[in-house]
């Protein structure tokens, strides 16, 4: 077998290719159909420093838990600058935890999505040429895991559904609408709007209410719950407004949020997702005094046809003027071992009067 080495200029690497597709499994870019783990959730007899007793945030499942497919997709919290909205059960001077864990969430959030010194979330309220912000003290929020979010939330394309006494509604980033994007210490930074992919924007009121916004690089959208609560409306477990005081067991106000996103098991979610993938480029030059011969059976008589004239040309013209056809290309490494194979689309004829250039990408 004969080996060419690829010239150092032959090689073109450090392009990084976008590739988008559906967040939800098979890539699909809609789910609606969402759980929460019963063991997760339970939130009486836990131990106070559990984790995942269900009482700081809730995850939410594509599928019921005890199938072997079942994922986690995104969780979700609520967080209070002062600590209300905590349990009970932090707040009980028996247990001894005193955690506030709603404090601690809002701190959290703070400290990874806005600027130091920033100790407020704050939300974009009026018209695109006449903005104000407007401070809240609490917050929701929807953080998508990692590695379903792959490397970014693709802006423009998601749409969350929320449920309540007052009706459906529906909510996207402004990336349409608001060509000058904002950034924080989380990224970039989008601002949540009413409207749906389909339909953009609803402009029959002013385009910003202080909703919310969207930090697609770290996949988490942040909720005001004052102007949610106003908007939807009551869940069927409570308010989504901001609470006065501590909050019974039942009542936790994540566990109002995922109650609003599916009210009965069924809700909806779109949203795509993009991933960068590193590509490396082989440019595969065949010259016109190169691979004109070949060993394959049509080419040279065998040893099972004629064991006295194995290994000659079939055909005498084949000595001066051969005619092959390039159908596969393989990488090797400096060991010879194949590591890659390029098939192409269809033959390519090969002779002394022709050359071939075919380019090889290879995504990492």
């Amino acid at each position: 077998m004969i080996f060419k080495t690829f010239d150092p200029t032959d090689v073109v690497a450090g392009r990084v290719q976008p590739v988008s597709t559906g967040m939800w499994a098979s890539g699909e870019p809609t789910w609606t159909q969402f759980y929460t783990s019963s063991l997760q959730a339970k939130y009486t007899g836990s131990d106070a420093y559990a984790p995942l007793n269900g009482l700081y945030y809730l995850n939410v499942y594509d599928e019921p838990t005890s199938s072997l497919t079942s994922e986690v997709y995104f969780s979700v919290v609520y967080g209070h600058l002062a600590g209300s909205g905590s349990s009970d059960f932090d707040l009980n001077l028996n247990t001894g935890s005193l955690i506030e864990p709603t404090k601690a969430v809002y701190g959290q959030y703070r400290n990874m999505l806005l600027v130091p010194g920033d100790e407020k979330f704050t939300f974009a309220s009026g018209s695109i040429q006449s903005q104000t912000e407007v401070d809240s003290d609490d917050i929701y929020a929807i953080n998508f895991r990692s590695d379903k979010l792959k490397d970014r939330l693709d802006p423009g394309q998601f749409e969350l559904t929320l449920h309540g006494s007052n009706g459906t509604f529906t909510f996207i980033d402004d990336s349409r609408e608001n060509t000058s994007v904002l950034t924080a210490t989380g990224g970039k930074r989008f601002n949540v709007i009413s409207g749906s992919i389909s339909a953009g924007a609803d402009v029959s009121g002013e385009l910003y209410r202080g909703i919310g916004s969207m930090y697609p690089d770290l996949g988490v959208v942040v909720l005001n719950p004052r102007v949610i609560s106003a908007i939807v409306g009551n869940t069927p477990i409570g308010s989504l407004d901001t609470p006065t005081g501590p909050q019974t067991d039942y009542a936790l106000m994540h566990r109002r949020l995922f109650s609003s996103i599916s009210p009965d098991g069924t809700g909806l979610i779109k949203a795509r997702v993009t991933e960068y993938i590193p590509s490396q480029h082989y440019f595969v030059r065949i010259k016109n005094q190169e691979f004109n011969y070949s060993n394959n059976p049509t080419f040279v008589i065998s040893a099972q046809e004629n064991s006295a004239t194995a290994g000659m040309l079939r055909f005498a013209d084949f000595s001066t003027d051969p005619k092959v056809y390039v159908t596969t290309i393989g990488l090797y490494n400096e060991n010879n071992d194949l590591v890659a194979v390029a098939k192409l689309s269809q033959p390519i004829l090969k002779d002394f009067s022709s050359e071939i250039l075919v380019r090889i990408r290879l995504d990492w």
